[in-house]
């Protein structure tokens, strides 16, 4: 039985209900239908991190992470991938959304893929993913998806003066969802290929299997043929 892709969502909206909450909810939602349109199993977990405010200034005050929160690591730790989703607050993520990323072992974000969202009441505040947030996932070395999503009020419906952004959510949505698809296909794909029993072997100019560690082994096909220059000069 194929294994499930595991996605975890990530909400760091402080009220109830949060357009933050319904951003991370949609694209999770696109998601899914991306991946389960190729025949992909998923599973998605959606955490509300206001529900953690506490394990998380616990765990930044004593470095020691508690049961609730400890489950929430393991399940990003083991996740295929992770949808995170923060309000802007004074052009950067909630305080609550950075303080979760500073109480964490930075490593289980390693070559992760992340998808990143981000709410406000004016698309003003559209750039703080590019300026503020995408560079912390940069240096904890995440896969970024490349497109992100930002929404404001006015993407929700709540505005009446027509400035909502010329490209609709549900078309952003859409795109960035397709992109962590393919980023989730395209690994998966990979894996299988490595796993596969009796791959390539390398091989040498003359078609004869090439010996570990040797330099042959390390050039590409095209200088197979590569004399050394002392060689050429007869020195060799």
């Amino acid at each position: 039985m194929t294994e499930p892709i595991r996605i975890v969502a990530l909400a760091a909206g402080l009220s109830t209900p949060s357009s933050t909450r319904m951003l991370a909810d949609q694209l999770s939602r696109a998601v899914r239908l991306e991946l389960e349109r190729a025949g992909a199993v998923v599973d998605v977990q959606t955490v509300e991190l206001r529900e953690l405010a506490h394990d998380i200034t616990d765990a930044m005050l004593t470095r020691f992470t508690g049961e609730r929160l400890g489950v929430v690591v393991e399940s990003i730790r083991t996740a295929d991938a992770v949808i995170a989703v923060t309000p802007v607050f004074n052009v950067g993520p909630s305080g609550l959304f950075k303080s979760f990323f500073d109480a964490m072992d930075i490593e289980i974000w390693k070559d992760k893929p992340v998808l990143l969202g981000a709410t406000a009441g004016t698309p003003r505040h559209s750039l703080a993913i590019d300026y503020a947030i995408r560079p912390m996932f940069a240096y904890l070395k995440s896969q970024i998806v490349p497109t992100s999503v930002f929404a404001a009020a006015a993407d929700f419906g709540a505005d009446t003066e027509g400035q909502a952004d010329a490209l609709p959510l549900s078309s952003r949505i859409r795109r960035a969802a397709a992109e962590l698809a393919m980023m989730l296909r395209t690994a998966g794909a990979a894996a299988e290929a490595e796993a596969q029993p009796g791959g390539d072997t390398a091989t040498t100019a003359d078609g004869s299997p090439a010996e570990s560690g040797t330099a042959g082994s390390e050039l590409d096909a095209e200088f197979a043929n590569f004399v050394p220059m002392g060689q050429l000069l007869g020195r060799d």
